[in-house]
C-alpha cells in the first residue's frame, strides 16, 4: 500500500497509557482541566451541531476511502478538532490499543487508527455521549462502534490492497459477522493502567 500519511508513529513498543494515549490522540490525556469551564481551556465554545454533521460525514468518507480521508482536509480538520473541542473525551479505548499493539501493522495502523477516533466521534456525537468512560455502558458502546468503523475500512480497503491482510482484523470480521463482535471486544486485553 504506497499512500502518503501521518507522521510515523513510534514502534518501540511502549506500552504505558501515557506513551498510548499521546500517540493516538496526538496530545497528553489529561491535558485539559476538568475544573476550568469550556470556553477557559482554549478559547473555543462546545461542539456545534454543523461540527457534529462534519464529523459524521468525515466517519462516513472514512468507512470507503479511509487513507484519503484521513490525509484530507478534512481529515486534518477532525484531529485538530477532535483534540480543541472542550466538551467531548474522545480517548482511546481497549478496541484502539489492540489496533496499536499489532493488530495492524505498518501503513495500515495509522489508517486504521484514525478511522477508529473518527468513528467513535461519530458515535459520541449521534447519541450525546461526552465521557463514554462514565459508565460501562457508554464505554463498550464507543468501542463496539468504533472497531465497526475500522472493520468497515478494512473490508474496503481490501481489494485494493490485499497486502494488508490481517489475521486479528480478518478474526475481528468473522466476530462482526456472526454477531459477536462485543464478545469479540470483551475477550481484548485490557488497557494499561494510568
Amino acid at each position: 500500500m504506497n499512500i502518503p500519511f501521518a507522521p510515523q508513529l513510534s514502534s518501540e513498543g511502549d506500552s504505558s497509557y501515557a506513551a498510548f494515549s499521546e500517540a493516538l490522540a496526538g496530545r497528553h490525556p489529561d491535558r485539559r482541566s476538568l475544573t476550568l469551564p469550556a470556553m477557559a481551556q482554549n478559547g473555543r465554545g462546545p461542539a456545534t451541531e454543523e461540527e457534529a454533521a462534519r464529523v459524521v460525514q468525515i466517519a462516513a468518507a472514512s468507512d470507503k476511502a479511509p487513507a484519503a480521508t484521513m490525509t484530507s482536509a478534512d481529515g486534518r480538520w477532525f484531529q485538530k478538532w477532535s483534540d480543541e473541542v472542550p466538551d467531548y473525551n474522545f480517548g482511546p479505548d481497549k478496541a484502539a490499543f489492540w489496533l496499536m499493539s499489532g493488530a495492524a501493522k505498518g501503513e495500515l495502523k495509522r489508517v486504521v487508527i484514525f478511522q477508529h477516533a473518527v468513528s467513535t466521534a461519530a458515535y459520541q456525537l449521534q447519541h450525546h455521549i461526552q465521557d463514554p468512560r462514565k459508565t460501562p455502558e457508554s464505554l463498550d458502546s464507543v468501542t463496539v462502534a468504533g472497531l465497526e468503523g475500522v472493520l468497515r475500512a478494512y473490508e474496503n480497503m481490501l481489494p485494493a490492497h490485499p497486502d494488508i491482510r490481517s489475521q486479528d482484523l480478518d478474526a475481528a470480521l468473522a466476530a462482526r459477522d456472526k454477531g459477536m463482535l462485543a464478545q469479540f471486544i470483551a475477550a481484548l486485553p485490557p488497557m494499561p493502567r494510568r
